[in-house]
């Protein structure tokens, strides 16, 4: 754990590097300085996205490990494979706004880099339920609320594959998708969550709740 939030300090870090401002003269005017800020947008823009969905996969990693009661050595290469996504994203984040969407590989190398993370965070979580590393009281349904919670993390970004290669610019648009899909997925996998858990508390009470 201490080591995993050591990658995901340091990719945080890394992402801030692109944010780069000129040397700026001491009689610079109002226009020039609104100029430079407007220079910087696509790379701030990089950075807050990458922020955050960094920042998702972090809490997501915690939960995850807090859930369990070991680890075996499958489980730590895993992990190793997750954060390797992870401390690789500053990479086609600063790739992401420089070729001027003449190119579909900086949005595809991102999509593909994210898309890992997610996924091999779920790998981790069904290797961990599959091998008995789980406390107790993840049971079967706990363990697929977890596992599908970051569904949208990943296949907005598959899924915005096919259009990278059609419309590199457009592409960028559509990864906001992952805003309504995070909610109406939510919603859907707590309450069948809360019908699974009732229909077991009324199994093991024998009456109807």
């Amino acid at each position: 754990m201490f080591f995993s939030d050591a990658v995901f300090a340091i990719a945080m870090t890394l992402l801030v590097l692109d944010l780069k401002l000129p040397a700026m003269p001491s009689n610079m005017t109002a226009a020039q300085f609104n100029g430079i800020l407007m220079d910087q947008r696509e790379p701030l823009a990089g950075f807050i996205l990458s922020f955050v969905l960094v920042g998702r996969l972090w809490l997501a990693h915690h939960r995850r490990f807090n859930a369990m009661k070991g680890h075996d050595g499958k489980l730590q290469v895993i992990n190793l494979l997750a954060l390797f996504f992870v401390v690789f994203l500053p990479v086609p984040t600063a790739l992401l706004f420089e070729a001027n969407s003449q190119t579909p590989w900086p949005p595809v190398i991102y999509s593909l880099t994210i898309s890992g993370s997610f996924l091999s965070l779920n790998w981790l979580w069904r290797h961990a339920y599959r091998s008995g590393l789980m406390q107790p009281w993840v049971d079967r349904p706990m363990y697929r609320l977890v596992l599908r919670s970051q569904d949208p993390g990943w296949v907005v970004f598959v899924m915005s594959i096919p259009v990278e290669f059609i419309r590199p610019d457009f592409a960028l648009f559509s990864w906001i998708l992952i805003l309504p899909y995070s909610v109406i997925s939510g919603k859907y996998q707590m309450r069948r969550f809360v019908k699974e858990q009732t229909a077991r508390l009324a199994a093991a009470t024998g009456r109807e709740v």
